[in-house]
């Protein structure tokens, strides 16, 4: 009976230490795949690549070619979606939800839409919005990710502008 007891005993002891063994072999696993996590976002994120892939699906880019009029654009989030979708006609991101094109009447629009209202980044719009007016875009890859924080984005910050050369490829695949 003492023997029965012990060998149980022992089992127990060694069933419980194989599942320890097990159980901190998979912490360390976890512990080592975070720290490649945490080394990966440390990385420039000049590193990352500068191409412009044209080969994206209409499916990736869920092309949202649409109008816009005042109805449209009456809530700041519904305004917040329409400058976002125009500036992915100016900036390389690794990827993009929707296009809508830039045209002077969509910017005066957007322009007037803003003056005229209370949204809460009111100011940010139009001081981005008046130089587009005025035909000065180098502020698109700021006002992109000045929405996507906004938007609690992940994946999808712009890193550039795009050259001359590349915006009119986005134009013709996606508005011509």
């Amino acid at each position: 009976m003492k023997s029965k007891l012990l060998g149980i005993i022992g089992w127990v002891v060694t069933i419980g230490f194989a599942i320890g063994v097990l159980g901190f072999a998979i912490f360390i696993l976890f512990a080592l795949l975070s720290e490649d996590d945490v080394a990966n976002d440390d990385e420039p994120q000049e590193e990352m690549t500068a191409e412009v892939d044209m080969e994206v699906s209409e499916a990736d880019i869920e092309e949202e070619v649409q109008e816009v009029n005042t109805d449209s654009i009456q809530s700041e989030a519904n305004f917040m979606d329409t400058l976002h979708h125009m500036t992915h006609q100016k900036i390389h991101a690794e990827d993009k939800w929707g296009a809508i094109e830039i045209t002077d009447e969509r910017i005066d629009l957007m322009l007037e839409t803003a003056k005229n209202s209370d949204f809460t980044h009111r100011d940010f719009y139009i001081e981005a919005l008046t130089a587009w007016q005025n035909g000065d875009f180098s502020n698109a890859v700021e006002v992109h990710n000045y929405i996507w924080e906004l938007k609690n984005g992940t994946v999808g910050r712009a890193l550039r502008l795009y050259t001359e050369e590349e915006e009119q490829q986005y134009i013709d695949k996606y508005f011509r």
